[in-house]
């Protein structure tokens, strides 16, 4: 019988880290996709432009703010 190592170099992280922006939904608190990404170290400084959302959740039109948002990787 022959031994395998089975295990995995780690990758270094390189270059930025992008996240992609969530809003969760305020009629079934389900986390909705805006379709947006942003690199984590700009999310402070980021302007946002005309932060609105039809949900896949409740199919409704929700306007969201900064303090709405949840980034996921």
């Amino acid at each position: 019988m022959s031994q395998f190592d089975l295990t995995r170099a780690v990758k270094p992280a390189t270059g930025p880290v992008i996240k992609r922006i969530l809003v969760r939904c305020p009629s079934t608190g389900k986390l909705a996709p805006t379709g947006k990404t942003v690199e984590e170290s700009a999310w402070d400084t980021t302007k946002l432009n005309r932060p609105r959302l039809t949900c896949p959740h409740c199919h409704q039109v929700h306007n969201w703010t900064k303090k709405d948002v949840v980034l996921a990787r």
